[in-house]
């Protein structure tokens, strides 16, 4: 089995309950106090040096000792006001729900710090770890990016995701897709065992 898939495996648990501690206390919008500390204090403990560069925007780097390209690695972290009605026993009760997964991407994007921060001389460049407020108000991105998300240092390649009900569970689907198309293309190639 590939090593890193040995790795994830060990903190799947681990990961688990991040997702439902988070899912366990959504907000909503661009001020997470509980879910910016829990994020920072998280990221604290794999050993990195997380900032605030606009209200419960998050950014931590990682880099190898190989020179190389910055990879922007994006989670977004709200929630939608609306009430939840399931009966799991980590719903939500204050009124708001984590109904769109942002709860698992903050959960994965924690993993794969974590797992970085496990295997850091295997980088090439750097890794920039973003946890995004208020997307689905559509102004946590324009506020990180006015804070310089993508600078200091440059972002060469991006990559998020969003987890989709539709697509079998242990599958991915990958869009092409570019800043500008005339002067940025990029494809992706994914290779490994289904």
């Amino acid at each position: 089995m590939n090593p890193f898939i040995e790795q994830a495996l060990l903190i799947k648990d681990e990961l688990i309950n991040y997702r439902r501690i988070i899912h366990e206390n959504p907000e909503v919008g661009a001020v997470l106090p509980k879910t910016k500390a829990f994020v920072m204090d998280k990221l604290k403990e794999f050993g990195y040096e997380p900032t605030e560069i606009c209200e419960s925007g998050i950014v931590a780097t990682i880099s190898g000792e190989k020179p190389g390209k910055t990879f922007l690695l994006r989670a977004d972290m709200d929630a939608l006001p609306m009430k939840e009605e399931t009966s799991c026993d980590f719903k939500s009760t204050n009124g708001c729900m984590h109904s769109c997964g942002h709860d698992m991407h903050t959960a994965m994007l924690l993993g794969a710090a974590k797992l970085l921060k496990q295997n850091q001389d295997q980088i090439e460049g750097i890794v920039k770890l973003v946890f995004q407020p208020d997307e689905e108000g559509f102004t946590g991105a324009k506020k990180m990016i006015a804070a310089g998300v993508l600078e200091n240092p440059k972002v060469d390649v991006m990559c998020g995701l969003h987890v989709e009900e539709t697509i079998d569970c242990g599958s991915i689907m990958v869009r092409k897709g570019t800043v500008n198309a005339a002067s940025n293309p990029f494809n992706i190639t994914i290779k490994g065992a289904g």
